[in-house]
């Protein structure tokens, strides 16, 4: 309780911190605290009706509504403060979403500690796991209006999130970063694990979270790359394993790319790579009629490349384009193929707008094709408002 309660005063600080203020607030007990309260909401059109939400969203943050929809809230509380020679911080995500005519969903996303002293950090608690760079980052972060198609088919609406405990390893200030993390490998968030997927059918066999044991690992590296006056590379290679709700084992494998020139105040060129391989050792089961489903061993590859580029201060454009595919077929796709693993491709230019601090106004196009629904266009709209800094 006594961590919790400087998290709390963060909260109850916003009122105080506007969105003009950087500087951290003196809590409780020498901590400084800092929070912030991000809401969000959509205008849309799409010729996937109803249907959106279920067939082509990829997170629960997507907006995948038609008309006026509220897309969420969320509460950051952060402290921090100077021990043993080092820096302690702690921190608490909660996220508030509805959708029309359906009950309010209120879950607390992440909630850790973390100690670092020199070239290392420790984590614990509850924490995206370091898996690729869209997985590490907070939907409201992500320059584009929703996520990859790699983020719901295999790491779930949720993301992959879990509790655990981590080490960063910074091996050279500024160009190379290490990762370790260590986490539960089944719950609702371990969407390529052991998920027990509502108790539905996935991947043609009913999972269960018993049939696995031990940890979800993920291993990553952070690269950085001067190359010469504005201009920069970063690149992470990331790879995860645990037990899946079938008894087998999956591997997932990331890598992430991005090149970036900046040119003056508010104008730079940005180009993002990123590629999810997913390798799913399903056991034999039995699906939601009991009779039996073969073992497999499933292959899937997504990536996204986008382009982005600030036009001026407060003005980006943006162009994304995205494929999914399997690269083989169960022994259960016989009967017909799997929605779930069908080849998809999206594309999806973007221009945004921050016409005051806190405020951000996103227009996003998307055209959609899959075997698996034909083609289908949406248009969104989405405004989010950011109160406080995190």
């Amino acid at each position: 309780m006594k961590a919790v309660l400087p998290l709390l005063l963060a909260a109850a600080g916003l009122a105080q911190t506007g969105p003009d203020s950087d500087a951290p607030r003196p809590g409780a007990q020498g901590w400084e605290t800092r929070a912030a309260l991000v809401l969000g909401g959509s205008y849309g059109r799409t010729t996937a009706g109803e249907a959106y939400e279920d067939s082509l969203a990829s997170a629960h943050t997507d907006p995948a509504r038609e008309d006026l929809a509220f897309g969420g809230a969320e509460l950051f509380g952060r402290m921090g403060r100077d021990w043993l020679g080092g820096r302690l911080e702690a921190a608490a995500v909660f996220h508030v979403h509805r959708h029309p005519g359906e009950p309010t969903e209120s879950e607390l996303e992440e909630m850790h500690a973390e100690w670092g002293r020199g070239a290392w950090k420790f984590r614990g608690g509850v924490f995206l796991a370091p898996l690729g760079l869209t997985n590490s980052l907070h939907p409201h972060a992500w320059t584009f209006a929703n996520a990859p198609l790699f983020h719901g088919r295999f790491l779930g609406p949720d993301g992959l999130r879990a509790p655990g405990v981590q080490a960063v390893w910074e091996a050279d200030p500024g160009r190379s970063l290490w990762t370790l993390a260590l986490q539960r490998s089944a719950g609702d968030s371990a969407f390529s694990f052991r998920s027990p997927h509502e108790g539905e059918v996935y991947l043609g066999r009913l999972h269960d979270p018993s049939l696995g044991s031990g940890p979800l690992v993920t291993l990553r590296n952070e690269r950085a790359y001067r190359l010469g006056e504005g201009a920069s590379l970063a690149s992470g290679l990331s790879v995860a394993s645990g037990d899946n709700g079938t008894g087998g084992v999956t591997w997932i494998g990331a890598w992430d790319l991005e090149w970036r020139r900046e040119s003056g105040p508010g104008r730079w060129l940005s180009v993002e790579l990123e590629a999810l391989c997913r390798d799913y050792g399903a056991l034999a089961g039995q699906d939601d009629e009991g009779d039996p489903v073969p073992g497999d061993r499933l292959q899937d590859l997504a990536a996204a490349l986008s382009f982005s580029a600030g036009l001026a201060p407060g003005w980006i454009a943006g162009l994304r384009a995205e494929r999914a595919v399997p690269l083989d077929r169960g022994a259960y796709e016989l009967a017909g193929r799997d929605a779930a693993r069908e080849a998809r491709s999206r594309l999806s230019p973007l221009l945004s707008w921050r016409p005051a601090e806190g405020l951000l106004l996103r227009l996003q196009y998307d055209h959609d094709r899959s075997p698996a629904f034909g083609t289908e266009d949406s248009a969104w709209l989405t405004v989010q408002w950011t109160l406080g800094r995190h």
